[in-house]
């Protein structure tokens, strides 16, 4: 009985990667700081001395016009690339804080870089979309001399703009991208332990939907992030960092990551995100047109991989014919029920799916649902009675609807371990799905995994595999980052 705990802590560890932000002595900071530096700083000098008391003066400015040593200040009112200086809560210099637990990555070039801190109060529309925890933005500040003693204060996007034109010449733009996310990290704690509980509880803490992790970019290709059993989308977070670090990827892609709980069955999740996904889009680009939307690459680990792959099949009556006695048509039910099963069942590929990155991911279940440890643990997940009580409603009304190997869909306990198991008929249909012509498939495995047999990660017909040595949490080996990276900048699969 000692080994269920451990295997659930094995998992967790393959699923986190923590960090925490260290702040530097106040005491220290002002030392390094002169009375002359902030009047330099305006002046136009980018030494390192200056650009602390700048930064500095920032942390405490008032976001309206000010004078400062005989200059007139005023912020930048936004616009593309550029935030307005009320979008924040607070502004805080990047070079207050060391990092630990991740790579610390920073580019050198003119401004300061700082972080924008912004409580998610839901005061924009698109702010449902935005981590509830926090929202936080690597932006760098320049000072720009508009008259002989005026001075615009810029607030740069980091991840949308890599250069700028100052002084008749361009300039690539100071940046951390690390102390900024760690910020936002240090906001998760109660995330962070959903990922087991959210396995162990009928209800989840938080429901199941997208974060985008930065802004939207209307130009920028999304890469989703979908995450595995007893985790949550943490586990992207060295990912993250990783490619914000990658200036030819940061240009190119924006990081929406995905959380759902993992108690329920891969296939009954995997509709919800559909859905989810579906209307995230019509909400960022309700006239279609938008570059970023056509097209996306979706990263996913273990169980996520599931979700991932139901993106890109085309199921027909595979699941129908397996699972029912009669056809959709024939059934007693509303239209909303009748909409549900259709999406359940006969879904569409998503055609803005050009590839997608399996981390370890068991295609053909895990024997390790089908051992005594497996068995043992499924005691203590929780069934998410949504799914069950959906059934049970249209059973009453059409009795015999259900083939015989399915019952359990109306009595017993269906969870995802259960759904994992290799028996399961639903894991050998959903395998034997190609993936649609258009998407390009890539695998990722660990040589030491212990949770997925090589025979069940495989994926016939994928552009790449790649073995790592590594265990379940492939995708967090250095080798796998830089193979994801390598994925990243190949032309469109289409």
């Amino acid at each position: 009985m000692r080994l269920l705990p451990a295997v659930l802590i094995a998992l967790a560890v393959a699923a986190c990667a923590p960090a925490r932000l260290e702040r530097i002595a106040e005491k220290q900071r002002r030392a390094a700081v002169s009375p002359t530096d902030l009047h330099r700083a305006l002046e136009g000098a980018q030494d390192a001395a200056a650009k602390r008391a700048l930064g500095e003066w920032l942390a405490g400015a008032p976001r309206g016009e000010s004078t400062v040593d005989g200059y007139t200040v005023r912020f930048h009112q936004g616009g593309e690339g550029i935030y307005a200086a009320d979008y924040f809560d607070r502004l805080e210099p990047a070079s207050r804080y060391k990092v630990t637990g991740l790579a610390h990555h920073q580019v050198d070039g003119i401004g300061i870089p700082l972080t924008g801190y912004r409580e998610n109060r839901h005061r924009q529309a698109i702010e449902r979309w935005y981590p509830p925890e926090a929202i936080t933005r690597a932006v760098t500040a320049v000072a720009v001399r508009k008259g002989a003693r005026e001075i615009e204060i810029r607030l740069h996007d980091r991840l949308k703009t890599e250069s700028i034109m100052l002084a008749g010449k361009r300039q690539t733009l100071a940046g951390d991208f690390t102390v900024p996310w760690t910020a936002m990290l240090e906001h998760t704690r109660p995330l962070a332990q959903s990922g087991i509980t959210a396995v162990i509880r009928k209800k989840s803490l938080r429901e199941s939907g997208f974060a985008l992790v930065e802004e939207y970019d209307p130009k920028r290709t999304p890469v989703i992030c979908i995450h595995g059993l007893f985790s949550t989308p943490l586990a992207w977070a060295e990912l993250t960092n990783e490619l914000w670090a990658d200036p030819a990827i940061r240009s190119r892609y924006q990081v929406w990551h995905y959380l759902y709980p993992t108690n329920a069955p891969a296939l009954y999740s995997a509709r919800i995100m559909r859905g989810q996904l579906d209307e995230l889009r019509k909400h960022l680009d309700p006239e279609g047109d938008d570059p970023a939307m056509r097209r996306s690459v979706v990263i996913a680990h273990s169980n996520g991989g599931l979700l991932a792959k139901s993106l890109a099949v085309d199921p027909r009556d595979a699941f129908w014919d397996a699972v029912f006695t009669r056809p959709l048509s024939s059934l007693d039910l509303t239209h909303d029920e009748r909409r549900t099963l259709d999406e359940a069942f006969y879904w569409k590929p998503r055609t803005h799916v050009d590839r997608v990155i399996f981390c370890s991911v068991p295609f053909r279940g895990s024997n390790w649902a089908n051992s005594w440890l497996g068995r043992f643990g499924q005691r203590f997940v929780a069934q998410d009675d949504r799914f069950q009580d959906f059934f049970r409603g249209i059973e009453k009304k059409n009795p015999g609807m259900l083939q015989p190997d399915y019952e359990s869909l109306t009595r017993g306990k269906v969870t995802s371990l259960i759904a994992l198991s290799p028996k399961q008929r639903s894991m050998e249909i959903f395998d034997r799905l190609p993936l649609v012509k258009g998407t390009a498939g890539h695998v990722i495995t660990g040589s030491r995994d212990l949770f997925v047999a090589p025979s069940s990660s495989s994926l016939p017909g994928a552009e790449s595999s790649f073995e790592v040595p590594a265990g379940h949490g492939s995708f967090h080996h250095s080798q796998a980052i830089e193979e994801i990276k390598r994925i990243l900048l190949l032309p469109e699969a289409r």
